[in-house]
C-alpha cells in the first residue's frame, strides 16, 4: 500500500458504555457508528477513530487543535473514541478484529485489481 493511501471502515456501536467519574457508567448508553482510520505508514493494521455518527443524527468530528472548542461534543468524543480504541474493552476488541479483516480485505481486493491491471496491459495489442 502507498503512504499516500488511507483505509477506513465504518464500526457499528450499541449499548457503549463510557468511564464517567472513574466508573464505567452503565446509565448511559450509546448507538451509532465510528469511522476506523489507518493509523499510517510505520503502523501497519492500527487505527484511529476519526469521526463518529451517533444514532440520532448527530456527527461529532475528531477534535483537533482547529475545532477543539473544548465543548460537550468534544468530550463525549474522547470518551466514546477512548472505548473503542482500547483494545481490553469488549468494544475496543470487537473494533480491532473489524479493522484487521476490513483491511486486510482492502489489500487482498487491492492486490488482485492491480495483477488484472497488469494482465490486461500485457494482452493489449502494439500499434
Amino acid at each position: 500500500m502507498m503512504s499516500a493511501d488511507v483505509f477506513s471502515c465504518e464500526y457499528s456501536f450499541d449499548e457503549l458504555t463510557i468511564n464517567l467519574c472513574d466508573r464505567w457508567e452503565t446509565g448511559l448508553l450509546l448507538y451509532g457508528n465510528a469511522e476506523l482510520t489507518s493509523a499510517g505508514d510505520g503502523y501497519d493494521g492500527e487505527f484511529y477513530v476519526s469521526a463518529i455518527r451517533l444514532d440520532g443524527g448527530a456527527r461529532l468530528p475528531r477534535p483537533s487543535p482547529i475545532n477543539n472548542t473544548g465543548g460537550f461534543e468534544a468530550e463525549l468524543f474522547r470518551r466514546i473514541a477512548a472505548v473503542i480504541e482500547n483494545d481490553r474493552t469488549s468494544a475496543g476488541r470487537h473494533a480491532a478484529e473489524l479493522f484487521a479483516n476490513e483491511y486486510e480485505q482492502s489489500r487482498d481486493t487491492d492486490y488482485g485489481i492491480f495483477r488484472k491491471i497488469e494482465q490486461e496491459k500485457a494482452f493489449e495489442p502494439v500499434a
